[in-house]
């Protein structure tokens, strides 16, 4: 009796899985069974609740959307066919990416990305991107996690020890697992090593058209985290896990081209900063505060971004400065680029992407005026709390809800939808009470 290629996997693309970022940047899917989703892209049907749910499953109530919730049905999702590639570091598990089409393409977080791409080639240039990720491993489990309270969890390694030769030797096999995963999956990495904190991984992910770019993010994030569970460790993207350690940065380094020469490169400019990249920078301050919740969409976000923890707190930039928003990085043309320093590690990359070029091509067409670069640490420059960037993400909801330009590049009703998830992530969380509160004033107040 002949066997079925489905289940021996002969043919990966007739057994492969099917993934569509939500909000969240959390890619939701299922198997796809008996077709051939390498043979050009496809459309099926998908349920749209993914859409209106938060990052628990719960959907967002009538409340929050401004809307009455109705039955939700099936929506038209694309498979992109060019992107199937392996997940697993044993060649098991297959994925293909897929986007929302038809009514709900513009309310779909890679479809807001093409859209600012468009817009950035209407003007003639092409946008190149490459993500870093730091994230922390704990040698926890699902259940152990729930079981014990977080003081009892175990990272991987103990204490700060950024850029340890020594741990990475130590750990060989583990950086040899992930470096062979990244592999199969086609996404290159340039950099791999320890981070400052304990148990923090950062991959730089090698720079590439900045849709594949998001796409190869996006898959990242789910792959490391369905890795480590497989090797019986817990990964987390949150951008601060503890008051105690630093934060965890997701940067983004673009650059943009036009006839195939970096448009953001002058060598006889201060810092080899061209025309370009100045009206791009400075677009980028101009709606950082206003585009913030897109790059940090979190309530969790905003504790990461104080003063003293590598992590900007006010629109700044500088030349090769770390405690900057925007760090323009100076180098040969090949290279010369800058780094997007608002996300953490918790972004969404599409539509983290999606603001750091949106705001810098407003900046091309708008002409902002560029603030002087920051020169020394930006957090104590920068110190005016009318200079600060949103402080929660309740406030950084209300600027891009209220936002004229946003409504101008990512379109009135994802801005809404957007909008309403945040308030509810909000909410979701802004009640609870939690255990230092109780330890702080139960006895005392």
């Amino acid at each position: 009796m002949p066997t079925d290629p489905r289940l021996t996997g002969a043919n990966p693309a007739r057994a492969a899985m099917v993934g569509v970022s939500d909000f969240d940047g959390v890619l939701r899917g299922k198997h796809v069974l008996g077709e051939d989703l390498s043979d050009g892209d496809k459309v099926i049907k998908f349920s749209e609740a993914v859409l209106a749910w938060d990052c628990t499953d719960r959907v967002i109530p009538a409340s929050f959307t401004q809307k009455p919730l109705s039955a939700f049905g099936d929506a038209d999702l694309r498979i992109l066919s060019g992107t199937g590639r392996s997940v697993s570091h044993l060649g098991d598990q297959y994925l293909y990416l897929a986007e929302f089409t038809g009514a709900h393409e513009n309310i779909c977080p890679r479809g807001i990305l093409r859209k600012v791409l468009r817009r950035a080639a209407e003007h003639g240039y092409d946008c190149t991107a490459g993500f870093e990720f730091e994230f922390m491993l704990f040698k926890e489990n699902a259940d152990t996690i729930e079981e014990k309270p977080f003081g009892e969890w175990a990272p991987l390694t103990r204490g700060p020890f950024g850029y340890s030769i020594a741990r990475s030797v130590a750990q060989h096999e583990l950086f040899d697992e992930i470096l062979a995963l990244c592999e199969k999956a086609r996404i290159p990495l340039s950099g791999l090593h320890f981070e400052t904190g304990p148990g923090v991984v950062e991959a730089s992910l090698r720079h590439c058209d900045a849709l594949e770019a998001a796409d190869r993010a996006t898959i990242f994030k789910s792959m490391i985290k369905a890795w480590a569970q497989r090797r019986g460790m817990m990964a987390t993207f949150m951008a601060k896990v503890s008051e105690e350690w630093p934060g965890q940065s997701g940067h983004i380094h673009i650059s943009m081209s036009s006839d195939s020469q970096n448009a953001f490169y002058d060598s006889d400019a201060f810092g080899n900063v061209s025309k370009l990249m100045r009206q791009f920078i400075a677009g980028q301050l101009e709606y950082m505060n206003e585009f913030c919740v897109l790059a940090a969409p979190n309530f969790n976000s905003y504790k990461r971004l104080v003063p003293g923890c590598w992590a900007p707190i006010s629109p700044s930039w500088g030349v090769d400065n770390r405690s900057c928003a925007v760090r323009a990085i100076p180098g040969e043309p090949s290279a010369h680029r800058l780094e997007y320093r608002l996300p953490g590690a918790d972004l969404n990359p599409y539509l983290a992407l999606a603001c750091a070029i949106g705001s810098g091509i407003l900046g091309v067409e708008t002409g902002p005026a560029l603030p002087a670069s920051i020169v020394g640490d930006a957090s104590a420059e920068m110190c005016r709390p009318s200079a600060r960037l949103p402080q929660s993400l309740s406030e950084a909801t209300s600027r891009f809800a209220e936002s004229a330009a946003a409504s101008d590049v990512f379109g009135e009703r994802f801005v809404e939808a957007f909008s309403c998830s945040r308030r509810w992530e909000w909410e979701a969380v802004q009640h609870r009470v939690t255990d230092f509160e109780r330890r702080r004033y139960f006895e005392i107040i």
